[in-house]
């Protein structure tokens, strides 16, 4: 590393409503090969932590009303001593991350290194996780997230009475699948977020306030496993993806 910081702070937004799951049950506590997703996400982490020689305080951010009950669920679960802190999320995704944010307790240090990665994505590993980490902690990089290049062919479309029309086809090779972890030093995020809230501009991507507020943003090597839960048939690829 570049860089002499010993601390990550990760924030895992973890306040969505999971409707499109079509589950009574929460989302992250559906299980994966016989883990839950949330446990799957945090022990990566953990794996990480233990792996890179780096202490990773993590801030939980749930849907409102339900810091009790998290608090109950990770106790003695060995996984979940990087979640320093739980605290509740807002109405939207930029929301809870800005309560995240300030969750932090990063001291006077305005480089440290910050990741916010979807609870969702529980197969992150620790090649994506090392990638980012070494990027984000370069002097002159404020901001990077993990990405893909596309697999499938794009349409730009118009939609007219109902009907759907392609107007073109833009070239593969210049579109990226972004996923998380999002990675910004701290100055930098925290800049983002204030802004952002006096500014009521939202986002469901952390990078694109990045991006609104003229920072520069990296692209960093992801993986094609590092698939978001999103639908009850991401449960089964996810399955596969372990299985293979």
């Amino acid at each position: 590393m570049s860089c002499s910081h010993k601390t990550l702070y990760v924030i895992i937004p973890a306040a969505g409503s999971g409707t499109r799951m079509h589950s009574d049950k929460n989302k992250l506590l559906l299980e994966v090969d016989g883990i839950p997703v949330i446990d799957r996400t945090v022990a990566a982490f953990k794996r990480f932590s233990e792996g890179s020689g780096y202490d990773i305080q993590a801030v939980l951010v749930v849907q409102p009303g339900m810091t009790e009950q998290w608090q109950e669920y990770i106790k003695d679960r060995p996984a979940f001593s990087v979640i320093r802190k739980i605290t509740e999320g807002g109405d939207t995704r930029t929301a809870s991350v800005n309560n995240g944010v300030h969750a932090l307790d990063t001291g006077s240090d305005p480089d440290a290194p910050v990741f916010i990665h979807d609870a969702a994505r529980c197969l992150i590993d620790h090649d994506t996780l090392s990638r980012c980490l070494d990027t984000i902690t370069r002097d002159n990089v404020d901001v990077c997230v993990a990405g893909v290049k596309l697999k499938n062919t794009i349409k730009k479309i118009s939609v007219k009475d109902g009907t759907v029309t392609v107007e073109s086809t833009p070239p593969r090779e210049l579109f990226y699948e972004v996923q998380t972890p999002q990675c910004f030093k701290y100055s930098c995020l925290r800049r983002c977020y204030d802004d952002a809230s006096k500014e009521g501009f939202e986002a469901t991507d952390d990078t694109a306030l990045a991006e609104h507020f003229g920072y520069e943003v990296i692209i960093v090597e992801g993986s094609y496993s590092n698939i978001k839960i999103t639908t009850p048939e991401d449960i089964d690829i996810a399955e596969a993806i372990i299985g293979h």
